[in-house]
């Protein structure tokens, strides 16, 4: 079997690969939107691959026409998809225009013109400007590249380069055979292997994003949409330590509704849900970036307010307690809403976070037994 038949083989092969695992992917991991445009990016490469074949073995001008046209859908895919999965803002006619003119121009210099050198050009400059592009826009704002997407940034960038330095050198194509040495170097020993990183870390960034979601789910409440005891201890436990080398405040909450079973037994489920969820909404609007809400079990719910000493945190508290009352139900429209809270605060001693959630826990029963509905502080012993 000759080389080129071996290289198109390969991509073939990748291609085929890459659009069955981003299609079970897509079918049965969350059906994210960029994942599937990922998945017709490959389907398109199939069929491009397949028409290069044809192109090279049977020295079909339109079978050269349709690759072109091939690359060009299958890379401007790849690049929607990133900026979907980016949350970048997106404009398909900003992709489909240059991807029309640029398709023109490549039939044009295939069919009546006939230029090799402007057949070198034009997809490569194209499809490099393409990835660099998308190597921007898969950047993480407000964050670190995650080891997959730092892995897909490089290949991307590899690509780039590798589609760039394909244009530079068909411009350097002097005459039939005078100068294709290192295009055919190029396109034969490097490219191969980019494209094949390229899709390779494509399926690391979805199986990461994939674990990502996992890891939130087990960490998140699915009802109110915040953290669950797992993920309360957890992120507060690195809270507590960050406190502890800087030196700064905590004040720990615990909190939850008065007399939720009977709203329970008396409305139903529904509308005990819908209170639990207004409650977690008053709750993380109550707090600042970088504080940690969560729900405990049933209708408790712990807060972790950093920089913020217990006083501070009993004043905020007090602010929920009153627009709780305030809060009405569709479901249970007369139903009255009311919250007890149990606030401390980090001290010298304390040697785990089960040290806090003692003091807020007796705090809250305290709050129990002199009404409900009030905030109750934990006092240091004199």
């Amino acid at each position: 079997m000759s080389a080129p038949a071996v290289i198109l083989s390969l991509l073939f092969g990748t291609a085929l690969v890459m659009t069955i695992a981003m299609g079970v992917s897509w079918l049965h991991f969350g059906r994210q939107r960029h994942v599937l445009t990922w998945t017709a990016s490959y389907a398109v490469a199939i069929l491009q691959w397949i028409a290069n074949a044809g192109g090279y073995f049977l020295h079909s001008r339109w079978l050269f026409i349709l690759t072109g046209i091939g690359l060009i859908v299958s890379a401007s895919l790849l690049a929607i998809g990133i900026r979907q999965r980016s949350g970048r803002p997106l404009q398909l006619l900003a992709f489909a225009v240059p991807a029309v003119l640029v398709s023109l121009a490549m039939a044009i210099a295939i069919g009546p013109v006939g230029s090799q050198i402007m057949q070198g050009m034009i997809i490569p400059a194209y499809v490099g400007l393409l990835m660099a592009v998308s190597a921007l826009s898969l950047w993480p704002r407000n964050r670190s590249f995650t080891p997959p997407e730092l892995a897909f940034f490089a290949a991307l960038l590899a690509f780039a380069l590798g589609q760039l330095a394909l244009a530079t050198s068909a411009a350097l194509i002097r005459g039939p055979e005078e100068g294709k040495e290192l295009y055919r170097a190029i396109l034969g020993l490097f490219m191969p292997t980019v494209y094949v990183g390229t899709a390779v870390t494509a399926v690391l960034v979805v199986a990461g994003d994939l674990a990502q979601q996992l890891r939130q789910q087990m960490m998140h409440d699915p009802l109110t949409n915040i953290l669950n005891r797992r993920g309360i201890e957890e992120a507060a436990e690195r809270a507590i330590a960050n406190a502890r080398r800087q030196g700064r405040p905590v004040a720990l909450v615990i909190c939850d509704l008065d007399g939720f079973k009977g709203l329970n037994d008396g409305y139903g489920h529904m509308a005990g849900d819908a209170a639990l969820r207004g409650f977690a909404h008053l709750l993380t609007n109550a707090v600042r970036r970088g504080d940690v809400v969560g729900r405990l079990g049933g209708d408790e719910f712990g807060l972790l307010m950093v920089d913020t000493g217990a006083e501070v945190a009993a004043d905020a508290m007090e602010r929920v307690r009153a627009e709780i009352s305030c809060l009405r139900l569709g479901e249970a429209p007369q139903a009255l809403l009311r919250a007890s809270f149990g606030v401390t605060d980090l001290r010298p001693d304390d040697r785990e976070l089960d040290d806090l959630v003692a003091r807020a826990d007796a705090a809250l029963y305290a709050a129990k037994r002199e009404g409900k509905n009030r905030v109750t502080v934990s006092r240091a012993a004199a």
